[in-house]
């Protein structure tokens, strides 16, 4: 991610990217892959589907699928460290640049455009997954931040749901308002997001800060964290959002432990692809829209991002396999068809209308979303530093002494940007 990325230039890269099929001649040469992702059961079985339609088409392809999610960046950490991680492994934006920096993965410039086919890609939509000039991911899919929601919920209160125009102090009177409304034991309004790092920096941005600078250091302060405790500190005091015990249990965008898909609130903070999966986690009907606004002249929060990409451990033993596999997952007609926007929307416009056609409508809905916000984003931020991949953990543990009162607002404050300035 050389230089910042503009929210037209990104969409533009997006529609840009031209489909292929499985690259011509490809030769699997007996190798062993380790393919490993997080996700819930939903991801999982696309994805070994994919595994097993691309064993039957790349001669003496072998490979293995491994999911985790709670332990998956510190079990992946750990067999850096000793030498033993896949050879295919799942990065995200939180992440990507940390393990760049620690040497984890392979520049892939040389691999393309064969195996990897780039034609038509723009290096504005490579950017999203380099850094310092080269390329060291290759994107699933386009995706944004989005709040969730239970629509049986609002409409059986009569409240109307938030949308892209709700303010955060709108979006608070109407979670606490739902939560009276609806008449549910240990139900409320809203999760409790001041432990995700996620909405945290959707927040910054929106106040003209960053998380992290583009000289990689700490792009906030303290009055930053303190007025983002105190708001969910209200929210919590007045009803608005779950109580700390239940918050305690869900420390991130993981779809199995979301409130609102536990029954246990009306709304979440996520990310515009999830809805795929946690569609298929409740039968609750739900809909997304953006994050609440920053109010009047407020800057653009949400910016596009790759939903995910895959990556090519720095020591894997057949790295042009491991690149065939990668276009074949990316680009494949069959694949695709498998895959749908679970992990974003495509970004090749073939692909995309292939598989049109073939989406139920809640997956619809994200490939909408996304084309709706195209004028309501901004730039993609600076890359993170090394260490940031710890902030998220940092954040929740700290934001959980807040919310359960063993740390004030303001002494909370002070210890996540003592604790997110040790972590760099």
């Amino acid at each position: 991610m050389s230089a910042p990325i503009g929210r037209r230039s990104v969409l533009a890269g997006a529609l840009g990217l031209a489909g292929a099929a499985l690259p011509a001649g490809l030769r699997a040469e007996s190798a062993r892959l380790r393919v490993v992702w997080w996700g819930n059961d939903d991801r999982t079985r696309r994805t070994l589907e994919v595994l097993k339609l691309y064993q039957s088409r790349a001669r003496g392809a072998e490979l293995v699928g491994e999911v985790s999610n709670a332990e998956y960046f510190p079990k992946l950490a750990t067999q850096l460290v000793g030498r033993s991680a896949p050879d295919i492994f799942q990065l995200e934006p939180g992440s990507f640049a940390d393990f760049v920096q620690r040497g984890a993965t392979l520049p892939l410039d040389d691999l393309m455009p064969q195996p990897i086919d780039t034609a038509g890609v723009s290096r504005d939509l490579l950017g999203l997954c380099a850094l310092d000039g080269k390329v060291w991911g290759i994107p699933h899919g386009l995706n944004s931040f989005a709040l969730m929601y239970d629509t049986a919920v609002f409409k059986a209160a009569g409240i109307a749901p938030p949308d892209h125009e709700t303010s955060w102090d709108d979006y608070a009177d109407r979670m606490v308002e739902l939560t009276k409304a609806a008449r549910r034991d240990q139900y409320w309004g809203s999760c409790d997001a001041s432990g995700y790092g996620f909405a945290f920096q959707v927040w910054l941005r929106q106040r003209g800060a960053e998380l992290f600078t583009a000289d990689r250091a700490l792009g906030f302060g303290r009055d930053h964290a303190a007025e983002w405790f105190s708001y969910w500190d209200r929210m919590r005091r007045r009803g608005g959002c779950v109580p700390a015990d239940i918050a305690a249990l869900s420390p991130d965008s993981t779809i199995t432990q979301m409130p609102l898909i536990q029954g246990k609130a009306a709304t979440s903070l996520a990310f515009s692809n999830q809805i795929v999966g946690m569609q298929s986690a409740t039968t609750a009907p739900l809909a997304l829209t953006m994050y609440p606004n920053g109010g009047p002249g407020a800057k653009p929060g949400q910016f596009y991002r790759p939903a995910s990409c895959w990556s090519i451990y720095a020591r894997c033993k057949a790295p042009d396999a491991a690149a065939g596999f990668i276009a074949f997952f990316l680009s494949d007609p069959g694949a695709a068809k498998v895959l749908g926007v679970e992990r974003g929307v495509p970004m090749a416009p073939a692909t995309r209308e292939l598989i049109l056609p073939t989406l139920r409508p809640v997956e619809r809905a994200t490939v909408d979303y996304v084309n709706f916000i195209a004028d309501k984003v901004g730039p993609y931020p600076p890359p993170p530093p090394k260490g940031s991949q710890q902030f998220g953990r940092v954040l929740k543990r700290v934001a959980d002494t807040v919310a359960f009162g063993t740390a004030s607002v303001t002494d909370g404050a002070a210890q996540l940007v003592a604790d997110a300035s040790g972590i760099l």
